[in-house]
């Protein structure tokens, strides 16, 4: 009898302690700033859940899927790289939930034009890989301004590029850093850097920049992550994220 009441208290002492369930996010680099705000905002509605952003360049966090990390939610700078897992059967309930804009970042050193035109004149370009969201948008951004602005003037930008980084943080640090004089990012990476100077793309030459959200299929927390993506795509989400200047969902 005292062996199974030890046993019972031990037990009971077991349950006391256990820890809270994790819920992984995967986000893209881009989301650096926002998503630990979205967490800790979770957290406070969610008491006992710990949630834990995991940041990197989406087609980074896309392998990392395929390769079957231990994760919840994957949160993609743009709509391919979930649609291809989806279809591979790794992702389900794939949903927009912010939008974003394209800018040319510029030196705050930078004498020249802030024409797009005579983006041409600057010394040193760096743009994401192809393989990122930043430089998948960025090559269908340039594809079109040289149906307006020529193909020699795409010759020219192209052979100003110094250096292709794998997200879009890491070309926008090449500017702050003084190692370019020009990078193509996003809008949300100019905010409260006084070391860049950014000049918006029109909205005839520039892609539509959408975030898309999903669960993995072998999420080992699904309830919580579902919890997740619709607190993300709540009015208090959308507060946090437009507070961090991303827009709401594009179709």
């Amino acid at each position: 009898m005292w062996a199974v009441s030890a046993l019972l208290l031990l037990q009971g002492c077991g349950e006391g302690t256990r820890s809270p369930p994790v819920l992984t996010v995967l986000a893209a680099a881009s989301l650096s700033e926002v998503f630990p705000e979205l967490e800790q905002a979770y957290e406070q509605a969610h008491s006992g859940v710990d949630v834990q952003v995991s940041l990197a360049g989406s087609q980074v966090l896309a392998t990392q899927v395929r390769y079957g990390i231990s994760a919840d939610v994957f949160a993609s700078a743009n709509v391919r790289h979930v649609e291809e897992l989806i279809a591979e059967g790794l992702l389900e309930n794939g949903e927009v939930f912010a939008s974003n804009e394209l800018v040319l970042a510029l030196s705050d050193t930078w004498e020249g034009s802030l024409d797009l035109k005579n983006l041409v004149e600057v010394g040193s370009l760096v743009l994401g890989t192809p393989e990122s969201p930043i430089g998948s948008y960025t090559e269908r951004f340039l594809e079109r301004a040289s149906g307006v602005y020529g193909d020699d003037w795409l010759g020219a930008v192209r052979s100003r590029v110094v250096s292709r980084e794998s997200n879009v943080r890491l070309a926008a640090a090449k500017v702050i850093l003084g190692e370019a004089d020009a990078a193509i990012v996003y809008a949300t990476d100019c905010l409260g850097q006084e070391a860049l100077r950014c000049v918006p793309v029109s909205e005839e030459l520039a892609p539509k920049v959408s975030y898309h959200q999903a669960r993995l299929v072998q999420s080992p927390a699904a309830g919580p992550a579902m919890a997740w993506m619709e607190f993300v795509e709540s009015e208090v989400g959308l507060e946090v994220l437009q507070r961090f200047g991303f827009g709401g969902p594009v179709p």
